[in-house]
C-alpha cells in the first residue's frame, strides 16, 4: 500500500488538466482518426492470427465448438449440459476437439449462440470472430477518444495506445480460441463509459451492459461492489437486472436447456491445465500433473482446502481496500480505480479463470490510464507504479510464450515451467497492485461526478 507521502505525491503527479477542458483539446474529434484507431486496434490481431495460419500454427478454435454444439443441442430439444450428448454430436458432425468440462456457461449465452449453429461450423467460426473483432476495434477507438480527447500533439500516442491494445496477447488468443471475450468487450467498456459519464439515465445503461457481460463470464460481476460501495444504486441494480433478467429471458426461451446446469459446481474443482490462470490454476499446478506441466509436490495434498483459503483471503484483501477508499468511490477517478481493481480481483479469484479471459483486462487497464495518465505521458507515474505495470506486461507475454512453444515435460528445469505457467496471474497481481495503490491514494474530497472525455 502507498504510504501518506506517497499517496501526496501521487496525487499530485496526476494532477493533470481533464482533456475535456475547452481549453485542452480542439472541439469535436477527427472522424478519420477514430476509424484510424479502429483500424489498428483490429489490424494488429488480424495480422496476427493470419500469419500464425500461414505459418502452420493453425488455429483450433476448440472453445467455439462447445458454443456451437451448445446451442445445436437447445434446437434440438435437449440441455446444452449434457456432456455426453455434446461429444456424440460432435462425432456425429466429424468435430475433433477438447471436450473438457463442455459448455460451462450460464444458459443466455449458448442461447444467443443459436443464429451460428444454423450455419456450418467454419462459416459460424469465422463469422463469430468478424463480428467480435469489429465491435472490439471500434470499441477501442470510443473508448481512447473518450479518455484521451483530440489533441493534435497527441495523436501519435493515441495511435500507440489503439496497436497496444489488439497487441495484448489474449486478444489473439480469444481468436484463436473461438472464445467470447471479444463479443463481450462492447458491453464492458462502453458499459464503463456510461457509469462514469454521471448521470442516472447512463448509469443504468451502462449497468444493464455490465451485467449482460457478467452473466456470461460472471467475472465481471464483481464490478457491482465498488457501484454499492460508491453509492451507485441505479448501476449496481441495473448490473443485477442486467444479469438476472437475461437468465430468466433464456430460461422462459428454452426452460428445457437448463437441465444439468447444477453440473457448474464443477468448475470449483481443482483444475491444473495451463489456460487456468487464476489462484485455482497456480495451487493445482503445485501437486497434480497436467499435459505441459509436472508437479513440484505430486499429490502431497488436496489443493481444494489450500486455494479456497488463497481466494478468500485475496477477496477480503480486495474489499478492505474499496471499504477503506469507500469515500473515493463516490468520484469518478476513485469509481474507475474500483471498477478496474474489482474486475482485475476476479480474474484472479474466478475458479477457472483462463488466460483467454484476461482480454477484459484491457478495461481495467484503460480505466487507470484514463484517469492517471490521460496525456498519455507515462512518466508521470511513480516508478513503482512503472515497473509493476512492467510486470503485468512480463508476467502475460511469458504466458504467452509458454503458451505458443510449450518445452518438455522433462526437461531439467521442468519444475521452473510450473511456476512459470502461472505468468499471467503473477502478471495480473502486479496490475492489481498498482490499482490498490493508486485507489488509497484518491483524495476523499473529489467531486463526485467529473465529466471526461467525448461528448
Amino acid at each position: 500500500m502507498a504510504s501518506d507521502t506517497e499517496a501526496s505525491e501521487g496525487s499530485r503527479d496526476t494532477a493533470v488538466p481533464a482533456l475535456s477542458h475547452p481549453a485542452t483539446r480542439p472541439s469535436g474529434w477527427s472522424r478519420r482518426e477514430f476509424a484510424a484507431l479502429a483500424a489498428v486496434a483490429i489490424a494488429v490481431p488480424l495480422a496476427w492470427w493470419i500469419g500464425s495460419t500461414v505459418m502452420g500454427r493453425g488455429n483450433g478454435f476448440n472453445d467455439f465448438h462447445d458454443f456451437w454444439l451448445a446451442a445445436k443441442l437447445i434446437t434440438m430439444g435437449d440441455s446444452p449440459y449434457d456432456k455426453h450428448a455434446l461429444a456424440a454430436l460432435a462425432n456425429a458432425q466429424g468435430l475433433h476437439f477438447v471436450v473438457g468440462t463442455g459448455y460451462s456457461y450460464p444458459l443466455p449465452f449458448a442461447v444467443a449462440m443459436i443464429p451460428f449453429a444454423a450455419l456450418p461450423f467454419t462459416v459460424a467460426v469465422l463469422a463469430f470472430n468478424a463480428l467480435g473483432l469489429l465491435p472490439f476495434g471500434l470499441t477501442v477507438a470510443a473508448w481512447i477518444c473518450w479518455a484521451h480527447g483530440s489533441q493534435v500533439g497527441l495523436a501519435r500516442r493515441r495511435l500507440l495506445l489503439a496497436a497496444a491494445a489488439g497487441l495484448y496477447p489474449s486478444v489473439y488468443g480469444t481468436i484463436a480460441n473461438g472464445q467470447a471475450g471479444l463479443v463481450l468487450m462492447p458491453l464492458l467498456g462502453l458499459g464503463a463509459m456510461a457509469i462514469l459519464d454521471g448521470g442516472t439515465r447512463r448509469g443504468i445503461l451502462g449497468g444493464l451492459a455490465v451485467g449482460l457481460a457478467a452473466i456470461v463470464k460472471l467475472t465481471p460481476g464483481a464490478m457491482a461492489v465498488p457501484l454499492i460501495l460508491g453509492r451507485r444504486w441505479a448501476a449496481a441494480g441495473a448490473l443485477a437486472v442486467g444479469a438476472v433478467g437475461s437468465l430468466a429471458l433464456a430460461t422462459v426461451l428454452a426452460p428445457w436447456a437448463g437441465d444439468g446446469s447444477g453440473g457448474l459446481t464443477a468448475l470449483l474443482e481443482p483444475d491444473s491445465y495451463f489456460t487456468n490462470q487464476s489462484i485455482n490454476g497456480f495451487v493445482s499446478r503445485l501437486v497434480l500433473p497436467s499435459e505441459r506441466t509436472v508437479p513440484l509436490w505430486n499429490h502431497a495434498f488436496d489443493p481444494r482446502l489450500p486455494m479456497l483459503i488463497l481466494t478468500g483471503l485475496f477477496g477480503l484483501a480486495t474489499l478492505w481496500i474499496l471499504w477503506q477508499s469507500r469515500v473515493g468511490l463516490r468520484g469518478r477517478r476513485g469509481l474507475a480505480l474500483g471498477l478496474g481493481i474489482a474486475l482485475v480481483a476476479g480474474l484472479i479469484g474466478a475458479p477457472k479463470g483462463t488466460y483467454w479471459n484476461q482480454v477484459m483486462v484491457l478495461v481495467p487497464a484503460g480505466l487507470l490510464i484514463a484517469v492517471e495518465v490521460p496525456d498519455l505521458r507515462f512518466g508521470r507515474l511513480l516508478r513503482l507504479d512503472l515497473v509493476l505495470l512492467a510486470c503485468w506486461i512480463v508476467g502475460t507475454s511469458v504466458q504467452t510464450l509458454l503458451w505458443m512453444y510449450p518445452p518438455s515435460k522433462s526437461v531439467a528445469f521442468a519444475p521452473l515451467v510450473t511456476i512459470l505457467t502461472s505468468s499471467s496471474v503473477f502478471g495480473l497481481l502486479a496490475l492489481w497492485l498498482v490499482l490498490a495503490r493508486r485507489l488509497r491514494a484518491t483524495p476523499a474530497d473529489e467531486p463526485a461526478v467529473a465529466t471526461v472525455g467525448l461528448r
